[in-house]
């Protein structure tokens, strides 16, 4: 069942990666691009936190991706964390992609 649970996790977090070269592009254009707008704060770094995001999201998968493989047995309390947690993170990683993508543009005038 461990490794039923370790394959779909790894699965899900490398679908995006078929889509990452015109990610990535899309990301350089506009990590260079400038706003003509006044923006929030808290807009400007979600847009940033997802720009960045999606240009490093293959470190971050195949990182995680080579400590799932490590067969390090650690012992105690803590042990289906640590085992459990390389196989997720790329999945919570893609939620906090997905939350920044939300609300990175900036309010409209008129709305509410």
């Amino acid at each position: 069942m461990d490794e039923l649970l370790r394959i779909i996790f790894l699965t899900a977090g490398a679908l995006p990666l078929l889509a990452y070269p015109f990610v990535a592009v899309a990301s350089l254009m506009g990590l260079a691009s400038k706003p003509g707008i006044k923006i929030p704060l808290f807009n400007r770094l979600m847009n940033k936190f997802f720009l960045w995001g999606t240009l490093l999201y293959p470190l971050v998968f195949f990182g995680c991706y080579k400590l799932s493989k490590a067969d390090a047995v650690i012992s105690g309390e803590y042990s289906l964390l640590v085992d459990v947690f390389p196989e997720i993170f790329p999945v919570i990683f893609l939620c906090l992609l997905w939350v920044s993508f939300k609300f990175m543009d900036a309010p409209g005038k008129g709305r509410e």
